[in-house]
């Protein structure tokens, strides 16, 4: 061996990985100059020895060094260099062994690092990972190869190391790489060691060009399909209470899979190079590579600490590395608090930038995108909403001035992507996430930013997938200052599987779950779900139900409550929805308590808890949260068929009592009583009270129980003109009063109509709506007891927007007063005559969704309920209006809801006699004839 300058290796022959010289690796080669020259002499288990020796006293080095704080990544490459290092030293002897037994000529052989050690990473208990490269020349050089490769694996395997090794020529690992995609990957950061430079020069040639080039697709959508099923064994979410710091969400290999995408999609090696190709801002590199670097650091200390490799982060670990890392707290859990929390922190920021970046880069490929069960994709179709262009199912910004423009939009896209079912685009997500500064006090305050959250709010089972996005972007803690603080806040409690934000996010999914649930448990509390009347305050109270564990009180919930106050404060909620809100957050665990500790048979407990709800509605809304609290804990110990069992007792138990028991009956009556005084107490003259009055005698309790105040005192006004206008007008009986609202920041207008009471009257108004384009988003229809009908009407455009074209108002105005005019109206014409829709991204397949028919005779006392589950398509209420018409039926009220393309419908039915049907001859027709016009 010729030592230059008594060096065992010469510098000036190093590879480029080496060149400049790190200061470490100068420090390595002296320590080497010392102990691994003149090898010649000595016995094999000499050499073992000082082998030994010489990476004791690296390890112990390298061990002082994190100690001290050096950061993860320079510390796993100066490991790989000592190793490196010893391996250039070992192949140097076996050459120098072999020439000594063999005269013939030898073999071209060259020795690589692959995996992390070609990457040159290694924690202190990694496996090294090598490869044998030798040319294609028959078998003539097999036996000397083979003698070579024996001798350093057996080196290394008595020096202690756990190898991952391979012997191959050129063309085996061409094979193997295309073969085996893992192979592949583990070949991309293939490192020279020592050995024919040459021969591995050739190598990256010929790999590069037989195994990446035209191979790109292939290789992009495995790695895709890779990376997913890696995320759906975590849970899909970085905020699991023991997370995986390798190869959970936000994990070293999510990381490592953006290089990789990069490399083989546009030749990016580094995070600088995605700079560089302005993938990412100099800011979100700096962010990515320090997430990575903390999480190699901590990888580095579970190996110390556990003296072998694994990379799981145990509640026991958790709190020996955070008094490892020297976190300055008073107490243990305190200190594994604020370790825990940095580690979501950068975690979350990795998961979520190396995902949109892997999309972006992989554009056209098949992504990770959620799709509801019946909504079927239309991966052809492209339009531009709002500033925003919808394409293969995902929204990305029009212009680069689109948030400039309309700084409101920063709120709406998440509303956008609802109504279309789209996902927000990798663009998209990189211009929000670098926006987010705009979304200050200021901000979230005006009035169309509240309008758009309280429509997301209010759309039952999509509710999660806003919030989840908003959260993976930093704006949900924006929209709702008081939730940021449960940003990786790690509950210590038993039966919690994940930090506090993701136990919101994970209750409201689980709620969004109900809505179209076929199996137990979750579809026996779907009627409750598709009945509930204030969505919006539901949800709300799930986001909010846990605020208040970050001030770290012995009562959350009343810290919530107040958190709650603000929220609605700021919202403007008042009324039943402000002591609803309040309600459910400050009672959010009282239901599942009593259910558990107490005796459900004694009268007592359930008048107790009778007096807490106080209405049917709270208590649905209260079953409903209690229900997904304990299913979002993560944990298959916190709930129970037993649990179950207990709560729905409580919950019919205290129904019954809400409706049988005079107390509750008049606290009912009461909230109706004080809604009256109030609207009597602000007439400022402009209706006699006898209106406001026979209003509230000419209803039933279910009205005043579903609508806001505001939307009652707006009835009540168009009702008086509607009552003006047949007294001024000689032939207005048959002419309804028609007002409108709109509400562009939700997406829909509220229309309502004002008529008497006559045949066909619901069939009618909506059939109008249906000839003009015009989807009906939601419904509610009640008759007064003097006949005159109130129906009001949600409806949105077939581009999903508010209806404020005044050419689209007056055309459905128009057909509905000749519809009403007309004994027998031809809606066929007026379907026939209707433009094209512009999208059809509200039309679905009804063997997407099956239709379900029911009829229920329990849930009123005196009317029959027609309960209709269906895809949601123009014209269909209409059809369904039309067959009960047919049958002879009165419809008496109607609450009708379209929740993620579906029609979930009931109808309030009478005979007419106007009884309750008893016959069940006529309510088998009647499901029939449902059945039959839906499908036509």
């Amino acid at each position: 061996m010729d030592r230059k300058g008594d060096l065992p290796i010469e510098l000036h022959l190093l590879p480029a990985y080496f060149q400049p010289m790190p200061v470490h690796l100068e420090k390595v080669l002296r320590h080497a100059e010392r102990k691994l020259v003149n090898q010649s002499h000595l016995r094999p288990t000499d050499l073992l020895d000082i082998y030994r020796r010489f990476l004791k006293l690296e390890e112990h080095r390298l061990k002082l060094e994190h100690a001290h704080g050096e950061n993860g990544r320079d510390l796993a490459r100066k490991r790989a260099d000592v190793i490196s290092v010893m391996l250039r030293h070992i192949w140097t002897g076996a050459w120098e062994t072999h020439q000594r037994s063999h005269m013939e000529k030898p073999p071209r052989m060259a020795l690589l690092a692959v995996g992390g050690f070609g990457r040159g990473e290694l924690n202190p208990y990694s496996d090294i990972d090598i490869l044998f490269l030798y040319p294609h020349e028959g078998n003539k050089n097999a036996t000397q190869v083979n003698d070579i490769v024996q001798h350093i694996l057996y080196m290394l395997w008595d020096i202690g190391f756990q190898v991952g090794h391979a012997t191959r020529t050129m063309p085996e690992l061409v094979t193997q790489a295309n073969a085996d995609l893992r192979t592949k990957t583990s070949l991309l950061e293939a490192r020279f060691l020592c050995g024919d430079e040459p021969l591995f020069a050739e190598f990256e040639k010929t790999f590069e060009r037989r195994c990446l080039h035209g191979h790109e697709k292939e290789y992009l959508e495995w790695r895709l399909s890779d990376q997913r099923e890696r995320h759906e064994k975590a849970g899909n979410t970085v905020f699991l209470q023991e997370p995986n710091v390798k190869n959970g969400c936000g994990g070293l290999r999510d990381y490592q899979n953006l290089i990789w995408i990069g490399k083989v999609k546009r030749g990016l090696s580094d995070t600088q190079k995605f700079v560089d190709a302005q993938l990412l801002t100099a800011v979100e590199r700096k962010q990515l590579d320090r997430a990575y670097d903390f999480l190699l650091r901590i990888r580095t200390e579970l190996h110390y600490q556990q003296k072998r490799s694994g990379d799981v982060l145990t509640l026991r670990l958790q709190g020996q590395i955070g008094d490892s890392f020297h976190y300055q707290h008073r107490t243990i859990l305190r200190r594994m608090e604020a370790f825990m929390r940095d580690y979501y922190e950068q975690t979350s920021l990795l998961f979520n930038l190396t995902n949109t970046l892997c999309h972006r880069l992989s554009g056209g490929l098949k992504s990770n995108r959620t799709r509801w069960a019946f909504l079927p994709f239309h991966a052809t179709h492209r339009e531009e909403i709002d500033g925003f262009v919808l394409e293969n199912g995902e929204l990305e910004a029009l212009t680069t001035t689109t948030f400039g423009d309309d700084p409101l939009r920063l709120v709406r896209v998440f509303l956008l992507a609802l109504q279309h079912n789209a996902e927000l685009g990798p663009e998209l997500k990189l211009r929000l996430r670098r926006r987010l500064y705009m979304i200050d006090r200021r901000f979230i305050y005006q009035t169309a930013v509240r309008d758009t959250l309280l429509a997301i709010l209010s759309r039952k089972g999509q509710v999660g997938r806003a919030f989840r996005t908003m959260h993976e972007l930093g704006f949900l803690g924006r929209f709702f200052p008081e939730f940021r603080p449960l940003t990786c806040l790690v509950q210590h409690e038993f039966f919690h599987r994940y930090t506090a934000d993701e136990h919101t996010l994970v209750c409201i999914e689980v709620l969004d779950k109900i809505i179209d649930a076929k199996e137990p448990p979750f579809s026996k509390y779907k009627p409750l779900l598709q009945a509930a009347a204030r969505p919006h305050i539901l949800y709300l109270a799930m986001l909010l139900h846990d605020t208040g564990k970050s001030e770290n009180s012995r009562h959350h919930a009343e810290d919530s409550a107040a958190n709650a106050v603000r929220v609605a404060r700021r919202m403007r909620l008042k009324g039943t929805d402000l002591s609803t809100l309040i309600f459910l957050v400050d009672h959010h665990l009282t239901m599942s308590e009593i259910a558990r500790r107490k005796n459900l048979d004694n009268e007592e407990t359930i008048i107790e808890f009778a007096r807490i709800v106080q209405t049917q509605e709270r208590l649905d809304l209260l079953m409903l949260l209690t229900y997904a609290d304990t299913q979002g804990t993560g944990s298959a110990r916190s709930y129970s068929d037993w649990k179950d069992l207990l709560l729905w007792q409580l919950y019919h138990r205290t129904s019954s009592a809400l409706s049988g028991i005079k107390e509750f009956v008049a606290v009912a009556e009461l909230a109706r009583i004080e809604t009256q005084q109030r609207l009597l107490k602000n007439l400022d003259g402009q209706f006699d009270p006898g209106e406001i009055i026979a209003h509230f005698e000419n209803l039933p309790p279910s009205y005043f129980e579903t609508m806001s105040e505001d939307l009652i005192r707006e009835h009540i006004g168009i009702v008086h003109n509607f009552l003006k206008y047949q007294i001024t007008h000689d032939d207005a009986s048959l002419q309804p009063s028609v007002h409108w609202r709109n509400f562009p920041e939700q997406g829909h207008s509220e229309v309502t109509v004002v008529t008497w009471d006559r045949e066909r009257i619901f069939a009618r108004v909506t059939g109008s709506f249906a000839a003009c384009n015009l989807t009906i988003l939601k419904a509610d229809i009640y008759t007064r007891a003097d006949d005159i009908a109130i129906e009001t009407y949600y409806v949105a455009t077939d581009r999903l927007e508010a209806v404020i074209d005044p050419r689209d108002r007056a055309a459905f105005e128009k057909i509905l007063i000749q519809a009403m005019g007309a004994e027998q109206f031809d809606f066929n014409t007026a379907f026939a005559k209707r433009a094209k829709p512009r999208s059809s991204s509200s039309i679905y397949d009804a063997s997407e969704f099956p239709t379900q028919i029911s009829v229920d005779q329990r849930a009123s006392r005196n009317h029959t309920l027609l309960d209709v589950q269906t895809a949601d398509y123009p014209g269909l209420l209409f059809r369904i209006a039309g067959a009960i018409a047919d049958v002879g039926l009165n419809l008496v009220s109607a609450r009708v809801t379209t929740e993620k393309g579906a029609a979930l419908d009931t109808f309030y039915l009478c005979g007419e006699d106007g009884k309750k049907i008893e016959s069940e001859e006529v309510l088998a027709s009647l499901t029939n004839e449902v059945r039959k016009r839906i499908a036509e």
